[in-house]
């Protein structure tokens, strides 16, 4: 997908080309009269071990589509309604208050990454500022109903919902009840770690209309990978986020598993405009240089 670059990907060819070279001249005995006094070795592209693998595609979507209730299949609605005592009671034990009183809404975050579980968003204002946020996680087969909470009439307890342990445990126990593994598709995964956080992302660097081409000036999310220490980090930028927002930061050991996240700062494309043609200005004729034309 040309808006999302993909960092380790430029390591990877590298790697490739001096294997490449490599195996070109294995066999090949040097011409000692031009490397003496030189050792010469072969050197081989280190083994970088990750759990996206290079040259995976990712998704063409540069975020999730979210529905509202009544615009949820007939399956994922009866799931979602026969799931309500769970999800009412889990909530309860988390101090979120659902169902005392009128004001609760839910739509369905679509996750492509998670095709085995029903992800829904609940939400209630209140006010300015008193604002009830949780995510419900329905299993389609077996399994138990998880609730995230994101925050509590505008408060957060503990740390935020995208940083908590809780939320990447829940997260890990989702891609293991997949039994398909962790998604190769990066960004999709990013993407729905944040719909678990309860937060409506839009990868940066993504064209808002064929028309427009309008861009967000935000770094665009990427893949970053290193030679030294294994696994790899997605960085999620938002480009939904009001200024001064945080993006997330999804450190993945080389297994899969989900280890640490943090909100970062998110980096700002810098440009400069640049000069046109020199024109006339105020009937002012541009200087230049004068060029004699036989008669």
């Amino acid at each position: 997908m040309a808006a999302v670059l993909l960092m380790g990907g430029l390591g990877c060819g590298y790697a490739q080309s001096v294997g490449q070279g490599a195996t070109e001249g294995q066999g090949t005995a040097p011409d000692s009269r031009a490397v003496v006094g030189l050792k010469i070795r072969e050197m081989h592209p280190a083994d970088v071990r990750t759990p996206f693998p290079f040259g995976s595609p990712t998704g063409s979507a540069s975020k999730l589509e979210f529905l509202a209730a009544a615009e949820m299949s007939a399956e994922d609605r009866a799931l979602a309604e026969s799931s309500q005592a769970e999800i009412v009671r889990r909530a309860r034990l988390q101090g979120l208050g659902y169902g005392a009183g009128s004001g609760w809404g839910y739509e369905q975050a679509v996750c492509p990454a998670f095709p085995g579980h029903l992800v829904l968003e609940y939400s209630r204002r209140s006010g300015a500022g008193d604002v009830s946020l949780f995510a419900a996680v329905v299993p389609r087969g077996s399994g138990h109903v998880r609730v995230i909470p994101v925050s509590r009439r505008g408060f957060t307890l503990f740390t935020l919902a995208g940083e908590n342990t809780l939320t990447i445990h829940d997260f890990n126990a989702i891609v293991a009840e997949e039994k398909l593994g962790l998604d190769a598709d990066w960004l999709s995964l990013g993407l729905c770690y944040a719909a678990l956080a309860g937060g409506h992302a839009r990868s940066g660097l993504v064209a808002e209309g064929s028309a427009q081409e309008r861009y967000p000036l935000i770094e665009p999310s990427m893949l970053k990978v290193s030679y030294r220490k294994p696994g790899a980090v997605v960085l999620l930028s938002n480009a939904e986020a009001p200024k001064g927002g945080r993006s997330l930061a999804l450190r993945f050991s080389a297994r899969g598993h989900l280890e640490q996240v943090k909100l970062v700062t998110p980096g700002v494309l810098s440009f400069r405009a640049v000069p046109s043609a020199p024109t006339e200005e105020r009937g002012k004729p541009v200087a230049g240089n004068v060029i004699e034309l036989p008669k």
